[in-house]
């Protein structure tokens, strides 16, 4: 480096431990998900404000873009009927870090990020009028990137008088004696998530009506959703956002009937932990559902998972964290990712504001870091030699780690959705029993082993196969199925049907017994040969749930679930044969030598069953 040159960089060199114009190109990049929830902060503010009207609102222009015309987002602003702001307190609204709630935790404000740092996130310039007595006495100020970064402002400006401008005061429904107006403008189209206002407020409904579906049903607050292109002339979009409930326990207009006027989930129980932090008691609600039955009331031609309210429930899959009745995130991590049945199961976890270091609430309001790394972490994880599950817990406290007093909520949610699931797997009944979903016809895997028996007849004959089976058999498999295999009536109707159609002889069932340990039975009834498999087994899912066809939309997973759920399968599958050699090596000699014999004979017989002309490997 040339002399010179050092000392044009020395002349440069600023000790500022932060620099103003640095910090701010830094700070654009604080992590919100996507523009709906940057507008979800504005929104917050509105709410604590105690607004009951809130407006988004965009302008559109059209422009070309690579010789062709488009319609891309010009402005977008949030107003509300709230309280308004005075002039210290608009100033102090957009620096960073400051506000008027930093302590207060009454409310889902407190952090003092939210307007000026969703602002610059997706805008290079954000305005803001704010009045306590009507909008002509407003007073403005503003954040101007440009300027910042070429340090010509290092200061929010003084308020000062300026009428609320006309354009919004024309287009909004609801002005009042007092409230506030935010404007992004000059948008940074490589940071908006969505560079058309219907996109845009269609993805910013779907998350405010989830985030704030308390405050909108309990009829606190109205969110309406505003567009409009060529200078307000033409109406793109005009409507109130609905309540978004990922427990589905109320009605959704979203979805087709019966679910727009009734509830798609059951209401299944409530729970609570306590949890002493900071010398007070706490109490953590959670509340869960699961989808009714009438989720599967026809589902003879598509799969439950396939239907427009089963694709919409696998947008809303997750544990819903909330604070102060305000949704902080949906929390996938809880999930099974390899199991789209999880999108029948609703979670929600309630916390107050005063837990907020405990769950690791961050400044946007977007996580709660220290609950979501339990979702994959059990108490044993972090034990130490010799320590139990209150060793572990106390350990953790007296680090001051968050998780010693998350863990026993922790563990309360996995047992929970444990349970859970498997009140789903006995709505599943029927998916996988030896029926087509989609047509009236035995599925290929029945069809094979029918055959294989067929075939195995003319070899060893069973007295059985030449007779069909009598209506009282059938009548006896019905009811079997119904009252002690957990099928419905009418998924135990059509295997009925379907045995009696095809004339076959045996069918794949499955039943919760008594006990986790037996994979599965072989029951006899009439002239029919039932494979009742174990749903309480272990093996069950990783083998037998992996695609679950009455649950699922199969066409919509990727090839990487497809081959996740695969390799489970075969995975399972092996380990399933690694416990019966293991059995066969403590059996004995004597036994050894006729378990040897029984697993050749099956193993002949297997391979003739698969040899049929229309087996699996189609």
């Amino acid at each position: 480096m040339y002399q010179d040159d050092k000392i044009e960089q020395r002349d440069l060199f600023s000790a500022q431990i932060i620099p103003p114009h640095l910090a701010i190109t830094a700070m654009r990049d604080s992590g919100y998900k996507n523009t709906a929830y940057a507008l979800a902060e504005l929104i917050d503010n509105a709410v604590q404000a105690g607004a009951s009207m809130i407006e988004v609102m965009c302008i559109e222009k059209r422009e070309r873009v690579r010789l062709r015309e488009v319609r891309r987002l010009w402005k977008i602003a949030v107003l509300d009927n709230g309280s308004g702001m005075d002039a210290h307190t608009l100033r102090m609204a957009l620096q960073f870090g400051n506000g008027t709630r930093l302590d207060d935790r009454s409310g889902i404000g407190r952090f003092g990020m939210g307007l000026p740092n969703a602002s610059i996130s997706q805008a290079r310039k954000v305005d803001v009028w704010s009045w306590q007595n009507g909008p002509d006495n407003a007073i403005h100020t503003f954040i101007d990137l440009n300027k910042i970064e070429k340090e010509n402002m290092t200061e929010v400006p003084e308020p000062t008088h300026d009428p609320m401008p006309e354009p919004w005061r024309r287009f909004s429904d609801h002005v009042g004696r007092h409230g506030t107006l935010v404007v992004w403008s000059n948008l940074d189209f490589e940071r908006l998530t969505w560079k058309r206002s219907d996109l845009a407020l269609l993805r910013t409904e779907e998350i405010a009506g989830r985030v704030y579906r308390r405050f909108i049903s309990d009829e606190k607050v109205k969110i309406r959703l505003f567009a409009v292109e060529n200078g307000g002339k033409d109406m793109l979009i005009d409507r109130e956002t609905e309540v978004n409930d990922p427990l589905y326990l109320v009605p959704t207009r979203a979805l087709p009937s019966p679910f727009d006027i009734q509830p798609m989930f059951d209401h299944v129980f409530d729970d609570e932990e306590e949890i002493e932090y900071d010398g007070k008691v706490h109490t953590v609600r959670m509340r869960y559902s699961l989808a009714s039955k009438n989720t599967k009331i026809d589902t003879s031609l598509r799969n439950r998972g396939q239907t427009v309210y089963g694709k919409h429930a696998a947008q809303n899959t997750g544990v819903s964290v909330l604070r102060a009745d305000r949704e902080i995130m949906l929390d996938s991590g809880w999930c099974l990712s390899y199991d789209t049945r999880e999108r029948w199961w609703g979670a929600e976890i309630e916390f107050p504001p005063d837990l907020d270091e405990v769950f690791g609430v961050t400044n946007n309001k977007q996580a709660a870091t220290h609950f979501s790394e339990l979702a994959i972490t059990d108490w044993e994880d972090l034990a130490e030699e010799g320590e139990g599950f209150i060793d572990v817990v106390n350990r953790l406290k007296d680090d001051e780690d968050p998780r010693g007093w998350l863990l026993k909520l922790s563990n309360s949610i996995k047992r929970n959705l444990d349970q859970l699931r498997k009140q789903i797997k006995a709505q599943g009944s029927g998916g996988r029993s030896s029926r087509r979903t989609r047509h009236n016809d035995a599925d290929d895997a029945t069809k094979t082993a029918n055959k294989g028996w067929e075939n195995r007849s003319k070899e060893q004959p069973l007295e059985e196969d030449k007779k069909p089976p009598t209506e009282s058999d059938l009548s006896d498999i019905r009811n079997d199925l119904t009252q002690n295999k957990n099928y419905s009536e009418s998924d135990a109707e059509k295997l009925v049907s379907l045995i009696k159609d095809a004339d076959l002889k045996m069918v794949f069932v499955e039943a919760d017994f008594p006990d986790s340990f037996n994979l599965f039975n072989v029951e006899m009834k009439g002239n029919i040969t039932e494979i009742v498999f174990n749903r309480k087994h272990l093996a069950f899912d990783d083998i037998f749930g992996t695609i679950v066809t009455d649950d699922e939309d199969v066409d919509d997973l990727s090839t990487s679930e497809v081959i996740e759920c695969l390799l489970r399968a075969v995975n399972a599958t092996k380990i399933v044969f690694a416990a019966w050699a293991r059995y066969e090596r403590e059996a004995g000699v004597d036994l050894a030598r006729g378990l040897e014999r029984v697993r050749v004979d099956w193993g002949q017989m297997a391979a003739k069953f698969l040899q049929q002309d229309d087996a699996l490997a189609l």
